[in-house]
């Protein structure tokens, strides 16, 4: 197998177990950072520990590769009703964790096609995951320029030149995430963003939660940058073996 899928898939468990963990602290379903239950609606913190609970034995189901596949779909599904639909009525107040939510549902059936054997199904999965992280992905260049300022103010003391970082990471993201959508770059995108998300979670995620663990978006931002990295891994490694075994038929 091939190893980035094999590394992709352990690291997108570690955090979605790691967000599981977070939703127990939170009280509350909190992949994807959808608004809060309608006052109607609110039958937490009971949702929060089943959907919790829910998420950590479906992660271990894929880091041991114990139905996986169903592993997998359920951690897709929880995303969806739990999180993306959640967002849709908000989706103008809040529409990058919008996408940011439908990123992670489509990185999840990325995960799934790294187990299934069905062509249909894994074509459905794939597409669906890639289009998924691509329009995330240019929504996030398009707020790395429009909300420059909080980026600037984003990236930690240590490190120089954030007008430099802020637009480059954002012209970063736009090009990772065309990239993907075009067949010849898709795999060197999907790993060079991976590369790129992992040097996030380095540099700007942990030392920003270690300066302030009670924070509750930089605790977000730590599970989340290391799970994208996750994804992109799986994607390159899936991208990849296609490849190969398209070579192989020829």
């Amino acid at each position: 197998m091939n190893k980035f899928m094999q590394y992709g898939r352990f690291i997108f468990s570690i955090g979605i177990i790691a967000l599981a963990v977070v939703c127990i602290i939170s009280k509350d379903f909190i992949v994807g950072r959808p608004p809060v239950w309608s006052s109607t609606f609110n039958i937490n913190p009971a949702l929060a520990y089943v959907s919790a609970t829910l998420l950590i034995i479906s992660s271990l189901g894929i880091i041991f590769q114990r139905k996986a596949v169903l592993s997998s779909l359920t951690i897709a599904t929880l995303i969806l009703l739990l999180s993306v639909l959640r967002h849709l009525s908000h989706f103008m107040e809040d529409w990058l964790n919008t996408y940011k939510a439908i990123a992670l549902f489509g990185g999840a059936l990325i995960i799934v096609a790294t187990f299934s054997n069905d062509k249909k199904e894994n074509k459905f999965f794939v597409i669906a995951g890639i289009l998924s992280l691509s329009i995330f992905f240019i929504a996030g260049g398009y707020a790395h320029f429009k909300f420059a300022d909080f980026v600037k103010n984003f990236i930690p003391e240590y490190i120089p030149f954030h007008g430099f970082w802020t637009y480059f990471c954002g012209t970063c993201l736009f090009l990772g995430g065309i990239g993907l959508l075009i067949p010849q770059t898709a795999k060197w995108a999907s790993l060079l963003s991976g590369i790129m998300v992992m040097g996030w979670f380095l540099l700007l995620h942990i030392p920003k939660f270690i300066a302030d663990t009670s924070n509750a978006s930089d605790r977000m931002g730590l599970c989340e940058s290391f799970t994208f990295a996750g994804i992109f891994f799986a994607v390159a490694g899936l991208l990849s073996e296609r490849n190969n075994s398209a070579i192989k038929t020829t």
